[in-house]
């Protein structure tokens, strides 16, 4: 008996094709929803599926999770932008014969408790086939109690219980997941940040130099050694995609690093919105910050307690702003908003970050991208 398990937010766009092809092949189809604003909910119920909300904790833990959800002891565990192809399915059907007929459990040591299987990936109506992008092997179906997702919240994988054995489905599982250039932009430099922030929790230090090497020998990986370039144009554009994304990610990482701006006082008397994005732009590139927002201001404001202080009041008189004098005291960085009309307040806000160490401007998760990134 096997459950497919899915792991969903806002996509009702694409679901459906997931959930279709599961038809005949699982026994349950359980979906994770981290709280869809569109149909993703009511599709899947009205497609069979078993719906349950849980707020997002990262990839690894909502798809142990969902795996902890599931009734049966095989799970197939599938994103919502990936399908079974024909020669998977059969290659499942297969198996589900098989399996009957011969398995046992509880598995003895060095006994097969889970399946690999080649991801395909579909840019814009292309399939890619090299670049280190196919074969894309995967860990996807496995028994629950001998398999668990591990690494980091993000680029997690299935690892396997030591003295168990794993082998191979033929098929590919297709992956619809850039159906715009801008989504492929929008995923690398989102798990670039990703990256860059696990990498600073785990102690992790950079250079301007690294940046440079990296982006440059991941660029010739792929297009020559995983012979991207057979892929021609959307090969090296690829590659060039790639290796931006691993830039930002050595430069975010070295700008946590060099910053020394904790505690951070943001000053909004008539932008309430725009406070809180560049709070939490603050708190993303340094989970130790601790950020308060001042809404209101009357009379002298004391800012020693500070090592920074945002002033989102295009209009504010820095007078206001008073701090102790004498040897003990501390150098507080004032950052001021610049008047524009051209230019939104919250992107001119985020701009202030750079002076923080905190490089906002570049590239900042959109509104989808929020609920990964807290």
């Amino acid at each position: 008996m096997i459950s497919a398990v899915i792991i969903t937010l806002n996509e009702e766009r694409i679901i459906a094709r997931c959930l279709r092809a599961l038809e005949g092949v699982v026994d349950e189809i359980i979906v994770v929803d981290s709280h869809s604003s569109d149909r993703t909910v009511e599709i899947c119920k009205q497609m069979g599926a078993k719906v349950i909300l849980h707020t997002f904790e990262g990839y690894r833990t909502q798809k142990n999770f969902a795996c902890d959800s599931a009734k049966y002891q095989w799970i197939l565990s599938l994103d919502a932008d990936e399908v079974l192809s024909d020669e998977l399915r059969n290659s499942l059907l297969k198996w589900r014969e098989n399996h009957k007929k011969s398995d046992k459990y509880p598995p003895e040591k060095g006994q097969i408790v889970g399946y690999y299987f080649n991801r395909i990936t579909d840019y814009c109506g292309t399939w890619v086939r090299h670049g280190g992008w196919y074969p894309d092997s995967k860990m996807r179906f496995y028994q629950r109690e001998f398999g668990r997702w591990s690494g980091r919240n993000v680029h997690e994988f299935v690892e396997i219980k030591a003295g168990f054995s794993t082998s191979k489905l033929s098929g590919d599982l297709l992956h619809y997941s850039i159906p715009e250039q801008s989504e492929l932009l929008r995923k690398l430099f989102t798990y670039s940040e990703m990256g860059a922030r696990f990498m600073h929790e785990e102690g992790r230090k950079s250079s301007y130099l690294e940046s440079i090497l990296r982006c440059s020998f991941r660029f010739i990986r792929q297009t020559i050694f995983q012979h991207g370039f057979l892929d021609g144009r959307l090969g090296i554009t690829i590659a060039r995609y790639n290796a931006s994304a691993t830039f930002w990610k050595y430069r975010r990482l070295l700008a946590m690093n060099e910053s020394k701006y904790h505690k951070i006082k943001i000053i909004a008397s008539t932008c309430p919105d725009e406070a809180m994005i560049v709070s939490n732009a603050i708190k993303w590139f340094d989970k130790t910050s601790k950020v308060s927002i001042q809404r209101k201001h009357e009379g002298i404001i004391e800012i020693d307690s500070y090592d920074a202080v945002v002033i989102l009041d295009e209009i504010f008189d820095n007078a206001l702003l008073s701090k102790k004098t004498g040897a003990a005291s501390k150098s507080v960085k004032i950052l001021k908003i610049t008047p524009s009309n051209n230019i939104p307040l919250a992107l001119r806000s985020l701009k202030l970050l750079h002076k923080l160490h905190l490089p906002a401007a570049l590239r900042f998760p959109d509104k989808k991208d929020w609920d990964l990134l807290s």
